[in-house]
């Protein structure tokens, strides 16, 4: 017991920030990382060895961001993230719901600023590397993945609210 509560401590904030980067509203990252330690919890045989400690902690933390995507009818991946409902879903309710994700998708990068919605377009539909859109618009590689990730993070942030 006094061990996983010293593993709780150390990991805590180090777990909730890093559910933070995948998952925008505050309750549901607490939710997730409460299933998190009740995962290491469970399994608190496997947090013995020191050396494998913080990858055992993270790789349950990935397992459930991914768990609570899953749940959400939403695929992310975290190489690649996606913002389309999951395909294990019936084909019909799957399409349907493919549709009006695009829909409310479309919608939210109609508000966005033209150069926003551009760069955005370029690097996600048409694959253009970030190296590429920023020669062709003289600003650094750097401004145009800010750009596209506050895009993201938009899209991300307001999906759920229609």
């Amino acid at each position: 017991m006094e061990y996983f509560k010293k593993i709780y401590l150390d990991y805590k904030h180090q777990v909730y920030f890093f559910v933070k980067k995948f998952i925008s509203n505050t309750e549901d990252v607490e939710d997730v990382v409460q299933e998190i330690f009740v995962h290491l919890w469970k399994h608190s045989s496997s947090l013995k060895n020191p050396q494998t400690l913080e990858a055992v902690i993270f790789k349950t933390a990935q397992q459930e961001v991914s768990n609570f995507y899953r749940k959400n009818k939403m695929i992310f991946s975290f190489s690649d993230e996606t913002l389309l409902p999951d395909e294990a879903d019936s084909e019909k309710n799957d399409s349907e719901f493919r549709e009006e994700q695009l829909r409310k998708i479309q919608n939210l990068l109609e508000k966005l600023p033209e150069r926003s919605k551009t760069f955005f377009y370029k690097n996600k539909l048409e694959k253009i590397s970030y190296s590429q859109i920023a020669e062709e618009n003289n600003i650094s590689k750097t401004a145009v993945e800010k750009q596209v990730n506050k895009v993201i993070r938009y899209i991300r942030t307001n999906l759920n609210l229609f």
